[in-house]
């Protein structure tokens, strides 16, 4: 995961973020596209698909989607029939994320030209590298990270061409798959995988979770299936989901809980739910729903201006916020949203509705709760109201509107697809203890001590250290703590013995208590 998509978090989140991404490498998994950090390998691989094979059949239109930056991912060719026009430019499917890993909570793009280098390679096989070809990516038909995660790129070649190397489009399913369904999953990973096997690999599988909400930095994803596929790493993004019975696209791989990680937060999604978040177990692979971009298929291609058409086409209300996580009570009193409303993109609303709760119970989507619509004024509105003292995280619907009222067709369509804003109350102090790493250089009295603490993401992303002699070094005494910036104490034996005292924090400020290492 790289660095730029840590500095999206905001406040002493923030902060944290990036000292324990400066003094681990992290973070490399969660989304699921490779090329970036320390490779990660699948602890499970999942086999290499065959050309000829039966698998190798059904996936022909699936292979490499490389990104400008060298970014890899899965795509997979799709239109709204098996036979399109020929003449017609073929458009792939994967997420919205390999177009852009900056995407925010409530940004899409419509339409634009694609960035420099993005390529395709259909029937990205092991064993046919002399067939195969690649095409340039020529324009973002769509992306998005709010509700789902998906995109439809535009290719150089049309369908009578890729027709000629066998690569026929599928079609998209208008509904996720039930609990249970039995899945195969084809995709391509990277990470972990060496250069020369980081071809299409086919997992098999279960539907484990229906309906998900699911959080993961600053996203907000709802209706996601969760699965038990394994070998899923860096690279994958995108890769094709199906009911193993069948040829119709039901999902795309999208993220995983990064085994080494804790808690919530990049690399680590959780699920929404009233009583909190739920933090899966290692491993968990979740797919995104692919039924909105089906409604919006014809024989044109993608139309977002077609009857009946569920994509959101990014015109509501523009909403900022810090998306901090805080304890319920702060020095500043009681703990607030911090989010801010103005105008979108086509200046179209003069009202704005909100309304709040908990995320994965509550339904932006539905006009019960929302509050009287207020004026929109060209200053925009702040929301400042308290928080839940709840742990849990909290998601802000606003919804833009013509009137006071809340009612009419125009409410109704601007009902399905709201904006968010979230926060996290968190009053709940790291699961794990402090641990302080001490490294010894040398022997004797020559000896020194490279000392610091160990972070441990998300539960523990920031400490507080101090040093000194032992006889005068109390870690009770709050006094003499300062933030740790990632460079490790160097402590001569010949003036010891040391007393180091490390304090850990997660992202919401709660403390461990603090640990003591005597040194030399």
């Amino acid at each position: 995961m790289r660095d730029a998509v840590l500095a999206r978090k905001h406040g002493s989140s923030r902060i944290h973020a990036a000292l324990a991404a400066c003094a681990t490498g992290v973070v490399t998994a969660g989304l699921l596209w490779g090329g970036s950090g320390p490779a990660q390998a699948a602890e499970h691989p999942a086999p290499l698909i065959g050309a000829g094979s039966v698998a190798g059949k059904k996936f022909r239109s699936t292979g490499r989607l490389i990104g400008g930056g060298g970014t890899t991912c899965t795509a997979t060719v799709v239109a709204d029939t098996a036979k399109p026009d020929p003449a017609r430019k073929a458009l792939i499917l994967s997420n919205g994320h390999c177009v852009d890993d900056m995407l925010g909570t409530n940004d899409v793009v419509l339409d634009e030209a694609a960035p420099e280098g993005f390529t395709f390679t259909p029937a990205y096989f092991h064993d046919d590298t002399a067939e195969q070809r690649t095409f340039t990516v020529e324009r973002v038909s769509y992306a998005t990270m709010k509700d789902i995660d998906v995109s439809v790129l535009r290719l150089s070649a049309t369908y009578g061409e890729l027709a000629k190397l066998n690569v026929l489009p599928r079609t998209l399913a208008a509904e996720p798959p039930g609990q249970g369904t039995a899945l195969q999953a084809a995709h391509a990973p990277t990470d972990g995988v060496e250069s020369g096997e980081q071809f299409l690999r086919l997992s098999e599988c279960k539907v484990t979770g229906t309906s998900v909400a699911l959080h993961e930095s600053t996203w907000l994803w709802r209706g996601f299936t969760r699965t038990d596929c394994l070998g899923i790493s860096g690279g994958s993004s995108g890769g094709v989901v199906t009911a193993a019975n069948g040829d119709r696209v039901v999902g795309l791989l999208n993220t995983v809980t990064t085994p080494g990680y804790l808690g919530c937060g990049l690399g680590r999604p959780c699920e929404g739910s009233a009583s909190g978040l739920v933090v899966p177990k290692d491993d968990t692979v979740y797919a995104t729903p692919v039924g909105a971009v089906a409604s919006c298929l014809d024989a044109t291609g993608l139309k977002p201006d077609k009857a009946g058409c569920r994509l959101d086409l990014g015109e509501q209300v523009a909403v900022t916020a810090s998306g901090k996580q805080t304890r319920s009570a702060t020095a500043d009193g009681p703990a607030r949203w911090d989010a801010h409303i103005a105008q979108g993109k086509k200046q179209q609303h003069t009202y704005v509705a909100v309304k709040s709760g908990p995320f994965g119970a509550v339904d932006c989507t539905r006009p019960e709760g929302y509050g009287k619509p207020r004026q929109l004024t060209a200053a925009g509105l702040d929301h400042a109201e308290p928080l839940p003292k709840k742990d849990n995280l909290y998601v802000l619907c606003a919804a833009g509107g013509p009137s006071a009222d809340l009612r009419g067709a125009a409410w109704e369509k601007s009902l399905a697809h709201p904006s968010y804003a979230y926060a996290r109350v968190d009053n709940t102090p790291p699961t794990v203890p402090a641990t302080i790493d001490v490294q010894n250089f040398g022997e004797g009295a020559d000896a020194t001590f490279w000392v610091r603490p160990v972070y441990q993401p998300w539960e523990i992303s920031a400490y507080k250290v101090k040093y000194g002699p032992k006889a005068t070094t109390n870690c009770a005494d709050p006094e003499g703590y300062r933030y740790f910036l990632g460079i490790p104490a160097s402590l001569k034996a010949s003036e010891g013995p040391w007393t180091y005292c490390a304090i850990g924090y997660d992202n919401a400020d709660n403390p461990t208590a603090p640990v003591s290492r005597v040194i030399g």
